[in-house]
Parts: C-alpha cells; sequence; structure tokens
C-alpha cells in the first residue's frame, strides 16, 4: 500500500484520490486476508461481488479504478485486472436542496466552524477535499479570491468570494484563531494537514441531521445546489465549468436538467449587424 501510495503522490493525484485507492487495496487483502500478489482474477471478482452489497455504482467504480490502477500501474500486472469492468456511475444528482431547506441546513449550524464549511460548499461549488485542505495564504483580501490548489486532476483554480462569505471568514476567525489551514480537526489530522474528507462530511451530515432534512445530505449535494443555483440564477455553462474545475463540458451539462432559468430572448443578429 505504502508503494500505491507513493506512486499516486508522484503522480500528482490528489489526497482524496491516494486515500480512496489505498483504502480499495487494504480492503481487497483484509477480505481475502492473503499477499496481495497472490491474489487472483476470481478472488477480486469475489470481493467486488460482497462490496457492491453495501455500498453504490459511484463507490464501487472508484474502488474498481483504484485496483485497476495498482496492478497496472504500480505492479505491472494488467493481465489481473483486465476483465473487470467498471461500473456505470449514476447520471442523476441525488436530491437536491429547496430554498426553504438550504435555509433550515444553514441555521442548524452550531459554530461559525460549520457555519463556514456549509459556506464554502454552497458558495463556492467546493469539493469537500478542497474545504479541508484550504490554507490562509490561499486568500486574497483585496480582490476578495480565493486560489484551489491541487485540486482534482492536478489543477487549480482562483474563486471570486462575495461579502457573505467574508462575514462567515470573519466570524470563524474570530472564534477559532487559524495560523495556517483554515480548519484544524479536534480529533485525528489528515496527512496533508487541515481537516479530512471524512470530517467535512461528518460536519455537513450531523448539521443536516440537527436541521431536521429528511433527504440524504452529503458535501456534494450542496456542490450540485450551487452549480443548479448558479444557472437559475443567469450563470452560464463556460464560467460554471471553470467554477466547478470539471475537465469536462458533458460533465457540467448534466445541470440543465435540473436548472429551470430564467429564459431572455435577445434581438435578432440581424439587429446587431445594422445597428436597428
Amino acid at each position: 500500500m505504502d508503494r500505491q501510495r507513493q506512486h499516486l503522490w508522484l503522480k500528482g493525484r490528489s489526497e482524496s484520490t491516494t486515500q480512496s485507492y489505498c483504502r480499495a487495496i487494504r480492503d481487497l487483502q483484509a477480505y481475502i486476508d492473503r499477499d496481495i500478489n497472490e491474489i487472483t482474477t476470481n478472488e477480486i471478482f469475489e470481493f467486488l461481488d460482497w462490496r457492491k452489497q453495501a455500498v453504490g455504482n459511484s463507490a464501487l467504480n472508484t474502488i474498481v479504478c483504484g485496483l485497476k490502477y495498482y496492478f497496472r500501474q504500480v505492479t505491472n500486472q494488467p493481465d489481473r485486472v483486465v476483465t473487470v469492468p467498471i461500473p456505470r456511475k449514476s447520471a442523476q444528482l441525488g436530491e437536491l436542496l429547496t430554498t426553504s431547506e438550504l435555509r433550515q441546513l444553514f441555521t442548524a449550524a452550531t459554530s461559525p466552524k460549520h457555519r463556514l464549511v456549509l459556506s464554502l460548499i454552497f458558495g463556492l461549488g467546493l469539493r469537500a477535499g478542497e474545504v479541508g485542505r484550504i490554507r490562509l495564504h490561499d486568500f486574497d483580501a483585496e480582490h476578495r479570491t480565493l486560489i484551489i490548489r491541487k485540486a482534482k486532476g492536478g489543477k487549480q483554480r482562483t474563486l471570486p468570494y462575495d461579502e457573505a462569505l467574508r462575514r462567515d471568514l470573519i466570524a470563524h476567525f474570530r472564534a477559532e484563531h487559524p495560523t495556517d489551514y483554515l480548519f484544524t480537526s479536534t480529533t485525528r489530522k489528515s496527512i496533508t494537514g487541515g481537516i479530512s474528507v471524512r470530517g467535512v462530511q461528518y460536519i455537513v451530515r450531523t448539521t443536516s441531521l440537527r436541521a431536521g432534512l429528511t433527504k440524504k445530505v452529503c458535501p456534494h449535494t450542496l456542490r450540485h445546489c450551487f452549480a443548479v443555483q448558479y444557472l437559475n440564477h443567469g450563470g452560464n455553462l463556460i464560467r460554471l465549468k471553470q467554477l466547478l474545475g470539471h475537465a469536462h463540458f458533458s460533465t457540467t451539462f448534466r445541470y440543465l436538467s435540473y436548472a429551470s432559468p430564467e429564459l431572455k430572448d435577445i434581438p435578432s443578429p440581424l439587429s446587431f449587424l445594422f445597428g436597428a
């Protein structure tokens, strides 16, 4: 597993991807209870059948990708996984929160820290791992921007933030007095500092339960809500792709099925041509 982690680190993969891929190998070894290099393809299928009983297609997809990466890239044994299919991820976003439910959620935040976690995900469309790794020097207070470093795919993007998020930042600073990472764990720290993905997930989940919401809410739910609300309020797809850090437009296009923007007609291009 250390070899897998080192390989992923040198490839520039995110901490979230590294943890997920290493967990896939660790769980496979624990299930078969034998050295990883002695495990057969049939046993890999048996392990995946077992995991499928507990996780959805998206999580199973990550497990399969982790196993394929290990046997193809790390140990150069592609024949071990060549017949293992990659599960299709669902194109559905899951249940989105209404405006009323979003207000309930934010009202239920018990601390400035928890409120700011919600604000960063819903206000900027961040991923859970991106929230946990934010450092103070990533902010430009003068221009009100936040740099997201080492995001998915090793990319970097700069996001503007507004007065509402600035107020939540100030409240968090007064309560927590951060000195390096914006958020720090009160229990176990993330390997790279800050708080882990699970830590962010815990904050969102417990706040949702406290708010009395019946829908299943995770960090990605708020990221989806950001995208749909952005389109509903007049945002365009090209800018949304940049804000979310998507590699492909196909990923961004799916939000059109959930958005209901106010459609406004513009004059005919003929009018622009002749200045009519």
